[in-house]
């Protein structure tokens, strides 16, 4: 009998839109800039230039400019370093969000 092959179940609650949005992230006050290579309503994957630990509480803000000159969009989020590794010069840090904010669902739609 042949072995089924191995299946990974899907972790991702939502879909994640990828993206190169410039955020700004803090794990105590001081806010320093990375780039989001995509975001969701329940988490997002940060390049930045410092490796964060695993289960480290971090606040992201995402950033949209306004349209035609219009005002922009903005969402703090709190969450937690779920994973995190060094790729090339940078590290890629995964982020689970602990809520769900209005905010963030108007940067969402703005990207997409």
């Amino acid at each position: 009998m042949e072995k089924a092959p191995f299946r990974r179940t899907n972790r991702r609650l939502t879909a994640r839109i990828a993206c190169q949005l410039t955020v700004s992230y803090r794990t105590t006050k001081d806010w320093h800039p990375a780039t989001a290579m995509d975001l969701s309503r329940n988490g997002c994957r940060l390049r930045l230039g410092e490796d964060l630990a695993r289960d480290a509480a971090v606040t992201v803000r995402a950033t949209h400019p306004g349209k035609d000159g219009g005002p922009g969009l903005a969402a703090d989020i709190d969450g937690h370093v779920i994973w995190s590794r060094l790729e090339g010069l940078s590290h890629q840090v995964g982020i689970q969000f602990d809520s769900d904010p209005q905010e963030l669902h108007e940067v969402l739609a703005a990207l997409g």
